[in-house]
């Protein structure tokens, strides 16, 4: 028998976990070097998010991207403020739901907390990172907003998002948080 040839289970199995180990390192680079995309593209289009009238409440969800929009598995990297209604804390979560509905139980994508001190916005915001897990193609991301003013504010604001790769051996959602 030839040495070359003489691949045992054990050496063929070893093969393909490198595989799929080389492979999810790519992925993974492809997390950091993908193309990113704004939603929407009209500069004059930032969708408008407004809180409750009630300090630190959210107000209802907001449309961010319709559904059926993005035909492939994607994740949101981030956020741009655009417009802001009054200088004061701010806190914005994101959502996403697979059908024309408000985001369920555990499809929160992830949030962010930030402070305007002047009104309007002195200086131009930039991407506010957002770390989200894989969103299904062509989900509905929404947006909701909470303030610490006890005014209905409002914040207008872009998506940034990039394409979803799954990993082999992705964890699980987490059930909910415990808050």
């Amino acid at each position: 028998m030839c040495p070359a040839t003489s691949h045992t289970k054990k050496d063929t199995q070893t093969l393909v976990e490198l595989a799929q180990v080389i492979s999810d390192v790519g992925i993974v680079g492809f997390h950091f070097m993908g193309r990113w995309r704004v939603y929407p593209q009209d500069i004059t289009a930032a969708p408008l998010v407004t809180a409750a009238g009630v300090a630190n409440t959210f107000g209802n969800w907001a449309e961010i991207i319709p559904l059926n929009t993005i035909s492939f598995p994607f994740h949101v990297i981030g956020i741009c403020v655009c417009q802001v209604s009054a200088a004061t804390n701010y806190f914005i979560q994101l959502g996403y739901n697979t059908v024309n509905a408000d985001p369920g139980t555990n499809m929160e994508m992830g949030e962010r907390r930030f402070r305007i001190a002047t009104h309007p916005i002195a200086r131009q915001t930039e991407l506010m990172e957002i770390f989200s897990q894989g969103v299904p193609a062509n989900s509905r991301v929404m947006a909701r907003l909470k303030t610490a003013s006890g005014v209905a504010d409002t914040a207008n604001m872009n998506v940034v998002i990039s394409r979803h790769l799954d990993l082999e051996e992705m964890p699980p959602l987490w059930p909910a948080f415990p808050w």
